[in-house]
């Protein structure tokens, strides 16, 4: 990246640091996952604060900025055809038979797009569409925690915590909460979707993969859900390919 353009910097530093999400990002750190020399990605973070763009905090840590939030007001949809996400979503709800849910990342949480429901559909209070949940509290939340570091992830799920414990889900210590999301993280890394029992109420289990997407990372996933007995281990694995198949076809309707 040293020999990349201004442009092509600064948009590397922004990614990185929306990867910390409510937390900050050292410079040594974002130095190191972007490949730009630490005196230049100085220089550049601080334009960016005087811009408004970055928020240089105490400790030589930098955040996003509120001048990107206006930005972003005037941006467009992520989503191209909404209606097609809808589709997709009643065809894997009538092909498993389990409730589907599409959600989309908004700031530090999920908002929840859409939900079709199939021949067994929940019928507890879990989520609505129309609601946003913190990141990491719900399947979807978990999903596209993946692409952020580690530290960013705790960071994240710490910042949550307060509003998480006042949410009718499942309010679990966070110390358990970390450990749950981190084994569920690794799943998606290696198999594209994560699996748990538990994680949002006692007895409905769910999976969740990230939609692919034109850009630096997903922004949408989609869910199945199910009470516990729905969703053995062996059916999981049945699902996996169907539920990974859905995903992609959904990411013709997203930028």
């Amino acid at each position: 990246m040293e020999n990349g353009s201004v442009t092509e910097k600064v948009a590397a530093l922004l990614t990185a640091l929306a990867r910390g999400g409510a937390g900050d990002r050292r410079l040594l750190d974002l130095a190191r996952e972007t490949g730009i020399a630490r005196p230049t990605a100085h220089r550049i973070l601080g334009e960016l604060v005087a811009a408004g763009l970055v928020e240089q905090r105490p400790a030589r840590r930098y955040g996003l900025g509120p001048a990107l939030y206006t930005l972003g007001l005037g941006a467009p949809s992520p989503i191209r055809d909404v209606g097609t996400l809808r589709q997709l979503a009643r065809g894997l709800a009538r092909r498993t038979g389990d409730t589907v849910y599409v959600a989309i990342r908004r700031l530090d949480g999920v908002h929840y797009l859409i939900r079709a429901d199939g021949s067994y559909p929940i019928r507890a209070d879990v989520v609505e569409v129309g609601e946003t949940v913190p990141l990491g509290t719900t399947y979807a939340g978990i999903a596209l925690l993946a692409w952020h570091e580690p530290e960013a992830v705790g960071a994240q799920l710490r910042a949550n915590d307060a509003l998480r414990r006042l949410m009718r889900v499942r309010s679990a210590p966070l110390e358990e909460t970390l450990t749950a999301v981190r084994r569920q993280l690794v799943q998606v890394r290696e198999y594209g979707y994560c699996f748990d029992r538990d994680t949002v109420l006692p007895g409905v289990s769910g999976m969740a993969a990230p939609v692919p997407s034109a850009t630096a990372e997903p922004y949408l996933a989609v869910t199945l859900s199910a009470v516990s007995d729905r969703l053995p281990a062996a059916r999981v694995r049945e699902l996996a390919p169907v539920l990974l198949d859905t995903a992609a076809e959904m990411s013709a309707a997203a930028r």
